[in-house]
């Protein structure tokens, strides 16, 4: 029950919507990746392009939108990944799932750069968007991941528990996306 009043918390009605259908299990075709924002789908032609031994960022432009990816380390195609992007001027943090999770809202610590943060995520899009936030939520978080190397995740989620990722260089390689989203 306190799920779903978190849920009447959300102040968008499509995330209020969301937030439900992911805490009621409201079924989704599977498969299906056509209902996927563009962003997911953005990402995903990004990701076809990178050379198979290549676990570090990749920053693309398009337009007046900046995307920069990373798949997770030690883990076999098709990889979670994870997602910063300038998209219409907002910063976003995401991981993208191969496979869809099966929670409204997950606990994530993000450790890195000899630094734990703590934050309570969205399950988003089916259960394959996972939204560290937009805007200057994510802001935020991304400041205080500039200085680290590699970035590892732990959760009570098993799908998300132990992921690591290589974002040596991340201070520098952001600087498009900073740029384009003026922060």
């Amino acid at each position: 029950m306190e799920k779903a009043r978190s849920c009447a918390e959300e102040s968008s009605r499509l995330e209020r919507l969301n937030c439900y259908d992911a805490l009621f299990k409201t079924p989704t075709p599977s498969g299906d990746t056509s209902e996927l924002p563009a962003l997911w789908h953005a990402i995903e032609r990004q990701e076809a392009a990178r050379a198979g031994d290549d676990m570090g960022l990749t920053i693309r432009k398009a337009g007046s939108d900046v995307l920069i990816s990373v798949p997770a380390l030690g883990t076999t195609p098709p990889r979670p990944v994870m997602v910063m992007a300038c998209e219409n001027l907002i910063t976003r943090f995401q991981l993208h799932m191969p496979v869809a999770i099966d929670s409204a809202r997950v606990t994530l610590e993000l450790s890195g750069h000899g630094g734990v943060i703590e934050q309570q995520w969205r399950v988003r899009d089916g259960g394959q968007v996972i939204s560290g936030g937009r805007g200057l939520p994510a802001i935020d978080t991304l400041r205080q991941l500039l200085g680290a190397e590699e970035l590892t995740l732990r959760s009570d989620e098993s799908a998300l528990d132990g992921l690591r990722f290589d974002v040596s260089g991340l201070r520098e390689d952001i600087q498009p996306l900073r740029d384009a989203c003026r922060w």
